[in-house]
């Protein structure tokens, strides 16, 4: 067996094979190769000599990475909420789309607030990347509270309800085309019955032809409302071999062989089991390479939890006993790392801030009913911000030059010399050049380029 990293010492007590160190090792020189790149900043004084020896302090502001959590209306305002979320971090998954609740009432979408929400809280926070969940679903007419599709609709007959539906969704993502949102077009269309075949179960595995021409008709709609708009499709239970990710590989390659603009792939990381199968490292890589590599679209983990309830057993082959709060941090901190080391994966969301409000399942969430940090939360804070975050102090050399490799993302480097300082903001972003020339004028100048 390979000697294992540092990090990996801590959990391996708990028995994993070596297939499994395999992939985690792998995943280990993936976030090396994958999540950062090389760094060159030069510094010259305003006459054009190079600026050899100040002081220079680097640090990371911010992850091109998305590592994300929900926002309901209902937080809007919950000041612990969103102190809270600002604390780990930087992608909003903003729940309620579903039409039922977007539109409880006719011709009055709930736009203002969301708007006001975005424009204000997030943008004042630098929260600037959000994720529309969700504009298509169909595993019900409506439930008790109306959430799924709003009763209104079917006063309408089946054929302007379809027209509804194509109005719906070119209305919302025209309505936020000045806001950078990834948009999950169609939920679960590979277990959910196609718009209009409401004679049938909501859950039922309908015949792929018929799926493709309703997903592909509802990306399109998407697109021509905002070419700009980033869209995918979203279904879960596909981590583990089987049925379903049979079904949603081939609905993707069906998809683009139809030439739907289709840019992402999202998964549901909750199944089987509502987040007591732990999933092993193989079947995370595999499923990256499957729906990541293979296709050749990013990967969203658009819903991911795992319990911390002691009362619930561990189920799959992996891993074997109970859950527990430190359980589950082990649980979360593997995920993370594997997703975070595979090239094809551009967001994590979980799926559940506070236990205080969670979604809809107990004891999954990463705070606890008080909002304190259970154990997961601290081992993501470490990670994103401690282990995946990039800080150097050092000299420019005699020609100005700072070099470094650093994670992707925004930065800020203050140079400091003979009582005087300067502070710029730069980019490090994966496939582009990261090289950058500043001009020490006044003290706290603004960079060249």
């Amino acid at each position: 067996m390979k000697k294992l990293l540092p990090w990996m010492l801590a959990i391996s007590g708990l028995g994993m094979d070596a297939a499994s160190n395999s992939v985690l090792e792998r995943a280990a020189r993936g976030i090396e190769q994958h999540r950062k790149g090389e760094a060159v900043l030069g510094f010259r004084w305003p006459d054009g000599r190079p600026a050899a020896g100040p002081a220079v302090e680097v640090r990371q502001t911010a992850h091109e990475f998305r590592f994300g959590n929900v926002f309901r209306p209902r937080h809007y305002t919950n000041a612990l909420y969103r102190e809270r979320f600002k604390e780990l971090f930087n992608f909003i998954s903003l729940l309620e789309f579903n039409w039922g609740q977007y539109e409880p009432e006719e011709g009055r979408p709930r736009l203002a607030g969301r708007m006001d929400f975005i424009n204000g809280w997030c943008r004042e926070n630098g929260f600037t990347r959000l994720y529309g969940h969700m504009l298509v679903w169909t595993p019900q007419r409506q439930d008790q509270s109306g959430s799924l599709l709003p009763a209104w609709l079917f006063n309408y007959e089946p054929g302007e309800r379809t027209a509804q539906l194509r109005r719906r969704i070119e209305r919302e993502v025209r309505d936020y085309r000045e806001v950078d949102m990834v948009w999950d077009v169609v939920n679960e269309a590979i277990h959910c019955r196609v718009w209009g075949a409401w004679d049938k179960p909501g859950w039922v595995d309908e015949p792929l032809p018929e799926v493709v021409p309703y997903v592909n008709n509802a990306l399109a709609r998407a697109h021509a409302a905002n070419p700009n708009a980033r869209l995918l499709s979203n279904d879960y239970r596909v981590i583990p071999r089987g049925h379903y990710r049979e079904r949603y590989v081939d609905l993707i390659r069906r998809l683009q062989q139809a030439g739907a603009p289709l840019h992402a792939v999202g998964i549901q990381a909750h199944e089987p089991d509502r987040g007591a199968y732990w999933f092993s490292p193989e079947e995370i890589w595999e499923a990256c390479e499957v729906f990541g590599t293979q296709t050749g679209l990013p990967i969203y983990f658009t819903e991911f939890w795992y319990t911390s309830d002691p009362g619930r057993a561990l189920t799959g082959p992996y891993r074997q006993g109970n859950w527990s709060p430190e359980r589950q941090a082990e649980a979360i901190e593997e995920f993370y790392r594997i997703a975070f080391g595979h090239p094809a994966v551009e967001a994590i969301i979980y799926f559940g801030l506070a236990d205080a409000d969670p979604p809809g399942y107990p004891n999954v969430c990463l705070l606890d009913e008080q909002y304190r940090p259970k154990p997961a939360w601290e081992r993501l804070r470490r990670l994103i911000h401690e282990e995946w975050s990039t800080r150097l102090r050092v000299a420019t050399d005699a020609g100005g030059t700072v070099r470094f490799r650093g994670f992707h993302g925004q930065y800020e480097a203050r140079v400091r010399e003979a009582g005087r300082s300067w502070r710029f903001t730069f980019d490090l972003k994966r496939g582009q050049p990261g090289r950058h020339e500043f001009a020490l004028g006044n003290p706290e100048t603004a960079p060249v380029r």
